[in-house]
């Protein structure tokens, strides 16, 4: 019997600091959340993570195909989502699309390392987890 996905919403901090350094906790952070979830993305939150990743200080970084590289593995782990949820509840209002697109995906669990969300803590049942806190709980 097939089950359904259970996925996860990543702020975007999260996925520029995998692809910055390959070989940290946050990469692990990363790696464990494509095994044991399907990430969830919407337009605004895909925009968001290709703007700021093409940031030219970013260039020492990535190389010259490293950032395209480091997209197209993102997007072999995402399901999109139309977003119909509005919600005002961090101090930067910029980062509610990603608590939106948790209650929109049924994602119990948002990623981030944005003090604004962190700050939240929960939300209708979603857990804001620092990269640190979703590691100590998935890593087996």
């Amino acid at each position: 019997m097939k089950t359904d996905p259970a996925f996860i919403v990543i702020n975007t901090n999260v996925f520029i600091s995998a692809g910055l350094l390959p070989h940290s906790k946050t990469a692990q952070v990363l790696a464990l959340a494509v095994e044991h979830f399907v990430i969830a993305q919407n337009q605004d939150t895909w925009h968001e993570l290709e703007t700021r990743i093409a940031k030219p200080k970013f260039d020492h970084y990535f190389g010259a195909s490293g950032r395209l590289r480091h997209l197209v593995q993102i997007a072999q782990s995402i399901k999109r989502f139309d977003i119909s949820s509005s919600v005002s509840v961090s101090r930067d209002k910029t980062d509610d699309k990603f608590i939106e697109l948790a209650i929109d995906s049924g994602a119990s669990t948002l990623i981030s390392g944005d003090p604004d969300l962190k700050d939240v803590k929960t939300y209708k049942g979603i857990e804001i987890l620092s990269p640190a806190q979703f590691f100590e709980l998935f890593n087996p």
